[in-house]
């Protein structure tokens, strides 16, 4: 069987989301393993990249570890998974599944987990099993976390993922930061608008308040503090977007996008913009009936699909608003300017071919 039907074969649908207990102590965790090289592989000059899978936590803990209610049912952790293939290009296999804490009548020979040390403290399986040891449900052939230190705030992570029966990929030791509450606050407040939005499948609306965040002058003429240097407010814009479309559309959508554009143009950036925009359906299908001597072949803020049926990353778009570019392009009665229909076309221009780049540059800090 190919590797990569067995490594979707490891995993199942997501399990549902559970509950936030009160007083949580946010945090966020990351770890990869990489799949071995081939030997044959391994001898030529420059082998190829090894695929990756990557592991994202997030959840809550309770204010102190030690609490039995850690070892409770419900503990609000959740984990995504993503594969990387040795060309670049993520994908998403399990988003925000639950994970829920091991219990002492758990099945499964815990001292057979090849956790290092640090992470597994088993000497008998009859022990109770560690503080901070988690499995996943939604995993066919078994997912276990474990996070360290087991009082205190964690620090740091290990997941040991079965891919059959039998057959365990350990992770790397990942790292574990803490989430400010008033940071969470902040970023739930700066999104409550985007976050109705998108629960009423507003996608019109979603979008320009997307853009607003992301890029203010795209989207309104009164200044506006962008979310550009906010890696958690734009880790939240994208999951709320992938959450509202079923993983249609969302800032690592679009990521994930360029960066198979990128591949497959990857020394002409021109070329590899023009490829994501034909890919996400911003080009328009056929010419316009009347002149526009503003606008070109990518598709103006009107003339966007604001539907579940736009192709995938579709949304949010990255063009500038059509009232701006007509504000630029047709200035007050008052302002005398005559090459405003350049200026607009190169806003245009500018947004696409030298933002696009810039943001994907950026989203790849941030995003897996």
């Amino acid at each position: 069987m190919p590797l990569h039907r067995l490594f979707l074969l490891a995993l199942l649908t997501l399990a549902p989301a559970l509950p936030v207990q009160a007083q949580p102590d946010r945090v966020t965790c990351r770890t990869t393993a990489s799949l071995t090289a081939p030997a044959a592989a391994a001898k030529t000059p420059r082998p190829a990249p090894s695929p990756t899978f990557i592991y994202d936590l997030r959840g809550t803990l309770p204010e102190n570890a030690a609490s039995p209610a850690l070892n409770l049912p419900g503990s609000p952790l959740t984990l995504t998974v993503y594969w990387r293939n040795g060309q670049g290009p993520v994908q998403t296999l399990i988003r925000a599944a639950a994970l829920t804490p091991i219990q002492p009548f758990n099945p499964i020979d815990l001292t057979q987990l090849p956790f290092d040390p640090p992470f597994r403290s088993l000497s008998d399986r009859r022990d109770p099993p560690p503080q901070r040891l988690y499995e996943m449900p939604a995993s066919v052939n078994g997912l276990y976390v474990s996070l360290q230190p087991n009082q205190g705030q964690p620090q740091q992570i290990q997941v040991v993922h079965g891919l059959r029966p039998g057959q365990w990929l350990r992770s790397q030791v990942g790292s574990c930061q803490p989430v400010a509450a008033d940071l969470e606050q902040k970023i739930m407040a700066q999104v409550a608008v985007l976050q109705e939005f998108l629960q009423q499948q507003n996608w019109a609306a979603a979008d320009r308040e997307t853009r607003r965040l992301l890029a203010p002058d795209s989207a309104v003429q009164l200044p506006f503090e962008p979310a550009w240097n906010e890696p958690e407010l734009i880790r939240t814009l994208d999951q709320l977007w992938l959450t509202a479309s079923g993983g249609r559309f969302g800032l690592s959508v679009q990521l994930r996008l360029w960066q198979e554009a990128q591949a497959q143009h990857p020394q002409d950036v021109t070329a590899a913009i023009e490829a994501l925009r034909d890919r996400v359906g911003w080009k328009i299908a056929a010419p316009r009936q009347e002149e526009d001597f503003i606008s070109s072949d990518w598709r103006n803020e009107a003339e966007l699909t604001y539907s579940l049926q736009a192709p995938e990353g579709h949304l949010p778009w990255v063009g500038v608003s059509d009232a701006i570019v007509q504000s630029v392009a047709v200035p007050p009665p008052e302002i005398h300017c005559g090459v405003c229909t350049v200026d607009a076309m190169q806003l245009r221009f500018e947004r696409f071919y030298r933002y696009i780049p810039e943001l994907m540059d950026r989203l790849s800090l941030v995003l897996p």
